[in-house]
């Protein structure tokens, strides 16, 4: 019979394994955490991202529609919010809410990277208008739904299973004592104009039906505020808003969903482990990268490129 010393000894021996293993990621200091956007892509694509630190990863480019919608969401919040948290324990309860440098703050915030080409820069530009018209009809629906309640923004949550090694975090868009709306915005999309060397925007439809990947990270809200959801997409012209009056939207299929990305995660982590801190022995559990794919392999930065062709042997063009 073990003794509590042996057993002491024991789980410290796992503590050092696991870290060890998880060490192949953020630059050797590794993961503490999952995230429904990690989930959400392929594990070689997590790999070629959070394997470098995250001060390098801070640096890469990015193209206008990611930061379409933190542009929009963050003024929206600016404006109505009662509450924004800031980090895991700190939040704000005042702050400057004239529109024009709500707006100007988060437009500085995006321009301080480059854009990554001349398509980008014009997209960059042309998104200005949209967004304003976006913000207008964001910050509609948002409040006929909340109402006088108080609104929380960005709130963190987090949730673990007792079979994960790591817990899932993230940050609620909007919350009050009784619901919670996860908000999708639709950026502009951009388009050549044939045989010139220019492009024009136009606005992007709504779907008609909430898609797998919002209806799994809704589901992790869910599954952490155990409050009503509500999954909302908005354009510069309208918006469409599923509850849970919607078949997909039902407590039933978002645990459904929610156990179903648990299931991924699992899955990874027995593979980390299996590797045991060598990223050769993990990539090769992986499948190969498809560098032919719409958008998961685009715009990759120099260190990601030098990865892929490490790992898998595959030149990035």
């Amino acid at each position: 019979m073990e003794n509590k010393g042996t057993m002491k000894l024991r789980e410290k021996t796992q503590e050092q394994l696991i870290e060890e293993a998880f060490a192949i990621f953020n630059g050797g200091e590794g993961l503490d955490h999952w995230s429904y956007t990690s989930t959400s892509s392929p594990f070689s694509k997590n790999l070629i991202s959070y394997s470098f630190l995250e001060k390098i990863r801070r640096l890469w480019l990015w193209r206008y529609k990611p930061s379409f919608g933190n542009l929009v969401n963050n003024t929206v919040q600016k404006q109505i919010a009662d509450v924004i948290y800031k980090s895991k324990t700190i939040k704000e309860t005042e702050w400057d809410r004239d529109y024009q440098k709500c707006f100007d703050s988060e437009l500085d915030q995006i321009n301080k990277k480059d854009p990554v080409d001349k398509k980008d820069e014009f997209a960059r530009k042309e998104m200005i208008s949209y967004a304003h018209d976006c913000i207008g009809v964001t910050k509609k629906v948002i409040k006929d739904l909340v109402g006088d309640d108080k609104l929380v923004c960005e709130k963190y949550v987090k949730h673990k299973e007792i079979t994960m090694i790591k817990p899932i975090t993230g940050r609620v868009d909007y919350e009050t004592k009784t619901k919670f709306i996860e908000l999708k915005t639709k950026p502009p999309n951009i388009r050549k104009v044939k045989n010139k060397e220019e492009w024009t925007m136009s606005s992007q439809a709504l779907p008609t039906e909430p898609t797998t990947e919002n209806l799994t990270q809704t589901s992790f809200y869910f599954m952490c505020t155990k409050k009503i959801p509500y999954l909302i997409y908005v354009n510069d012209k309208e918006h469409i808003t599923f509850d849970q009056s919607h078949e997909l939207m039902k407590k039933d299929h978002l645990e459904h969903l929610y156990f179903k990305m648990i299931s991924k995660i699992l899955t990874w982590e027995k593979m980390i482990m299996f590797s045991k801190g060598n990223i050769q022995t993990l990539a090769n559990m992986m499948d190969i990268p498809d560098l032919n794919h719409p958008f998961y392999y685009k715009d990759l930065a120099p260190e990601q490129q030098q990865l892929i062709n490490k790992l898998w042997g595959i030149k990035y063009e």
